[in-house]
């Protein structure tokens, strides 16, 4: 996954430190290899792998099709985190001063006090997500829909290879589809890896941005999405992805650790920007105030994405500046809810039936020590790039001990 555009880069899918899944397991015969490169970003305006810094990309939390059911627990959540929850006043409502009249949609009403805080990061490493095998999903939903080299759909051929252990043109990626796209001015709809923590393949979350940024308050792309909203649906995990974080599928968010986007598109790594934190960092790191940084983004999104078959990708690219703001790695306030049927439709996750609806709690949970141990701790260089502890595994695993 790629990361936030400032700070260090992490994986969240994007901190690089971030392990692969095991393989082999249940009906799955290929290996899942995290596909992270969520942006995370440090205090200090750098991106950093294994951490979702303002900017950058936490590798090595989307793990890119890992095949071990037992990282998600299928049926079972992480009761240190959530607890079940009446799922009133959570959903859409439907005030027609709301509705958007394009699509149906209604804006949910804002969450209320009992909602989480958090902050979100970006990346899109183009592997075959956590959620695409049979053995990661509750038995009772269907995986996510992954895709060819050429963006065709796989349909039902769950155990196909991911790109980011085997790019080839029948391997796994992920689908154009899944790029974020705005309902209305204050709405947005989109895919996100989140902790690896039980069941999780499938679930919606509403996102409140409050207006500032996780590691600079005043970030002015996070001060200007302050009051929107947006509901992710999860479809990938990773082992160093935050308590509260989610890690927003973004084109040209940055490939973290896993990139299979280079082969995909046929474009040199350099192209894709900063490894942690995409286009966004790297145009950071020219110079410029806000409103020159965006179009620097706009300018990358058109340099890679101004394709036959590339119009998905160029339209999330430019949603990130447009509706998002270019806001690098915002704060905000979460809580589960219903399913879009718009992100149902695309995912192929329908978690409806099983009425099971879970509130936040506000934590982020253990980490177990053998999470722990997976952590590539590389991306630390000797721990110079350990920056503001984010509440990570990896990074207590690599930095904390």
């Amino acid at each position: 996954m790629a990361a936030a555009s400032s700070g260090t880069a992490a994986t969240t899918g994007d901190n690089p430190g971030s392990a692969s899944e095991a393989s082999g397991v249940g009906s799955t015969a290929g290996t899942e290899a995290p596909t992270t490169g969520s942006s995370a970003a440090t205090s200090n305006g750098t991106t950093g792998p294994g951490t979702t810094n303002p900017g950058t990309t936490n590798p090595g939390t989307t793990n890119p099709g890992t095949t071990n059911p037992e990282t998600t627990n299928p049926g079972t959540t992480n009761p240190g985190t959530t607890t079940e929850a009446d799922t009133t006043g959570t959903t859409a409502t439907t005030d027609p001063n709301t509705s958007d009249s394009t699509t149906g949609a209604v804006d949910p009403p804002p969450l209320d006090g009992t909602a989480c805080q958090g902050y979100a990061t970006r990346y899109w490493d183009c592997c075959k997500a956590h959620c695409g095998w049979q053995g990661n999903v509750n038995a009772a939903t269907e995986p996510l829909q992954s895709c060819d080299k050429n963006d065709n759909n796989l349909g039902s051929a769950y155990d196909v290879v991911s790109s980011c252990q085997s790019p080839a043109q029948n391997s796994a990626f992920t689908c154009y589809s899944g790029a974020p796209w705005a309902v209305s001015d204050s709405l947005a709809y989109g895919f996100a890896a989140v902790p690896a923590q039980g069941d999780i393949c499938g679930r919606c979350y509403q996102l409140d941005f409050d207006g500032t940024g996780h590691y600079n308050a005043q970030d002015p792309g996070s001060v200007a999405l302050g009051s929107k909203t947006m509901i992710v649906q999860a479809t990938n995990i990773g082992h160093d992805v935050a308590g509260g974080q989610f890690d927003i599928l973004t084109p040209g968010g940055g490939v973290g650790l896993f990139d299979a986007c280079s082969y995909q598109w046929n474009v040199n790594t350099s192209e894709l920007g900063a490894t942690y934190g995409g286009f966004m960092t790297y145009c950071q790191q020219q110079g410029g105030n806000h409103e020159q940084i965006k179009q620097c983004v706009l300018g990358r999104c058109a340099a890679v994405f101004d394709e036959p078959g590339l119009a998905e990708l160029a339209a999330g690219c430019e949603w990130y500046v447009e509706w998002y703001e270019a806001a690098d790695n915002p704060n905000l306030h979460y809580q589960e809810v219903a399913c879009p049927p718009q992100l149902v439709a695309i995912s192929g996750i329908d978690r409806g039936s099983l009425n099971d609806i879970q509130a936040c709690k506000g934590g982020g949970g253990s980490c177990s020590q053998e999470e722990m141990d997976a952590c590539d701790c590389g991306w630390t260089n000797g721990g110079q790039n350990c920056g503001q502890d984010d509440g990570s595994c990896c990074w207590t695993a690599c930095c904390g001990r």
